[in-house]
């Protein structure tokens, strides 16, 4: 094999190589594919922690098990409790925000009059088509314990989303 070749061919390993320890590191990096495949569940971690530090028996592990169990339950609980209490904050929030929209609707007007007047048409064209389409990529969200921990009020528009953790 001419040198030439060879070293070519090294070459083409060395950054093929390269290529996939990167790749690689970008999904172990990556926190949702790293909690999803390699984290343990939250309960997993903690129970043998205490295991281990505490030096619980083999009967005292069920036990504790069972108390986070009955804690996470309560937990669960006392939350359900307050969600009406956050729904009504919710649509409050949202309430004010849309009057705010409404009370700049003619300030932002006035603020566009001015522009379209400096610009040419071509470039008041494409400015359009540019904010129509930030409109469309970035649409105005509620917070996201609006978005998130309760279901969107009627008629405010705001996407109603399972809650996460």
């Amino acid at each position: 094999m001419p040198k030439r070749v060879h070293s070519t061919l090294i070459l083409v390993v060395v950054f093929v190589l390269g290529l996939g320890a990167g790749i690689a590191g970008m999904v172990w990096a990556w926190p949702g594919v790293h909690a999803k495949y390699f984290a343990p569940p939250h309960r997993e971690r903690f129970v043998p922690m205490l295991t281990r530090t505490l030096k619980l028996t083999p009967q005292q592990v069920p036990q504790v098990q069972s108390v986070i169990d009955e804690q996470r339950k309560h937990l669960h609980e006392v939350h359900g409790q307050f969600i009406p209490r956050y729904n009504k904050v919710c649509e409050d929030f949202l309430q004010v925000a849309h009057d705010e929209r409404e009370v700049l609707r003619p300030v932002r007007q006035q603020e566009l009059d001015k522009l379209k007047a400096i610009m040419t048409t071509s470039q008041w064209d494409k400015f359009e088509a540019d904010r129509a389409q930030a409109a469309k990529a970035h649409p105005q969200r509620p917070p996201d314990a609006c978005r998130n921990g309760s279901p969107a009020p009627a008629g405010n528009g705001g996407p109603s989303q399972p809650h996460r953790r």
